[in-house]
């Protein structure tokens, strides 16, 4: 029937009386569309736990790949501090490689010129002492520390150009991982976004699905209100016309007042009660009939039946050894009309595990009816 139907039923119900039964069947059509959605209910439930659990995955994917970001920045950092650090000092080795190599040249020069070594008188005898006294301080200089010097230097220079290489490829990769765990991060930002679009669109569901329930179960207990006001007002319309056909003098020799309801001849001390009883189980699909007031000859006759035809059986013998059980005449409620034997569909009602029954059972006691437990058609004002 659907949340919309049901709001036209109950607005129908303001409008126009209908009868219990028909009120029933929109109750059960109520209920059914109350399990169909507490079941839409259920699976919203697990979807809504189902995203949770993977919008918490998303999220702890974005943290790790945020946080690979932030390393490989800083690995980018100090990439960048060493390739920085790294050309300071070649800066500084390539100035003082310069001072050194200006040094050097100085230090030639005064050698060549203002050489003065043990063997000076020596050489300035031959035949070239120029080209003797700048061999002399070209050797001396070329076997001294200022070479080691300048190998040092050259080999610093080297090892420092190889690190500048390797920080530029370094800063290189860096940037490209960087690139990529950026990229990572933004599609998993806009998944994030995506299952969180999803869910809010799915408890939207979830809130509409549990006010229809709401509603639902409003109406469901507005007509079982309805139903049982009308049932009420059946049972006091019955009630009402049997008082009017209610009379005194059935059979003439009784020896209580008696009134007929529904074909029932009933002691009118019971007979409102009887009356309601009726009605009520009408309201709820049952129509019964029976049997009430039974005369003392009546009884007698039963006991001929189901007891036996001695004096003994007639008068003495236990009720419960009657097949079926039968109360000694004078002692039946039947002949005092406080009891009846109700039939249903036109049989008597022998079984206590039917529906009628069990309808009964709830129906009775508030009219003041009881069921003797060993017969389940007899129902009397003590249960006996």
């Amino acid at each position: 029937m659907g949340l919309l139907g049901a709001l036209v039923v109950a607005a129908t119900l303001a409008s126009a009386q209908e009868s219990p039964e028909d009120l029933r069947e929109q109750r059960r059509e109520v209920q059914e569309d109350a399990a169909e959605l507490a079941g839409e209910v259920d699976a919203l439930t697990d979807d809504i736990e189902e995203l949770t659990a993977a919008l918490e995955a998303l999220r702890a994917a974005v943290d790790a790949q945020q946080s690979a970001l932030e390393a490989a920045r800083r690995r980018v950092a100090a990439a960048e501090a060493a390739e920085a650090s790294a050309e300071a000092a070649i800066t500084a080795l390539e100035d003082q490689m310069s001072a050194t190599r200006s040094l050097l040249e100085r230090s030639a020069v005064e050698a060549f010129i203002g050489h003065q070594g043990p063997n000076s008188d020596q050489g300035a005898l031959d035949s070239n002492p120029w080209q003797y006294a700048r061999t002399e301080s070209l050797i001396e200089f070329g076997t001294g520390d200022t070479a080691d010097l300048i190998d040092d230097l050259r080999r610093i220079g080297s090892a420092l150009e190889r690190e500048r290489d390797d920080a530029a490829a370094i800063t290189i990769e860096l940037a490209a991982e960087e690139a990529e765990v950026a990229r990572r991060v933004s599609e998993l930002d806009a998944a994030l976004l995506r299952e969180e679009q999803i869910l809010a669109a799915v408890e939207d569901r979830l809130d509409a699905r549990l006010a229809e329930v709401q509603a639902l179960e409003a109406l469901d207990a507005d007509l079982a209100a309805q139903i049982k006001a009308e049932e009420q007002r059946i049972a006091e319309a019955i009630a009402a016309r049997s008082r009017s056909n209610r009379t005194v003098t059935i059979p003439d020799n009784a020896p209580v007042e008696l009134a007929t309801v529904r074909g029932i001849v009933v002691n009118v001390a019971i007979a409102e009660n009887l009356e309601g009883f009726l009605a009520a189980m009408e309201a709820r699909g049952y129509s019964l009939g029976g049997g009430g007031y039974r005369s003392s000859d009546s009884q007698i006759s039963l006991r001929r039946s189901h007891c036996g035809t001695s004096d003994y059986a007639i008068w003495e013998m236990p009720a419960s050894q009657c097949r079926p059980p039968t109360a000694r005449p004078g002692r039946s409620a039947h002949e005092r009309g406080l009891a009846i034997d109700f039939t249903y569909g036109g049989a008597i009602i022998r079984s206590r595990n039917t529906d009628v029954f069990r309808v009964m059972s709830e129906v009775a006691p508030a009219y003041g009816l009881y069921n003797l437990p060993s017969e389940p058609w007899h129902w009397s004002t003590t249960g006996g």
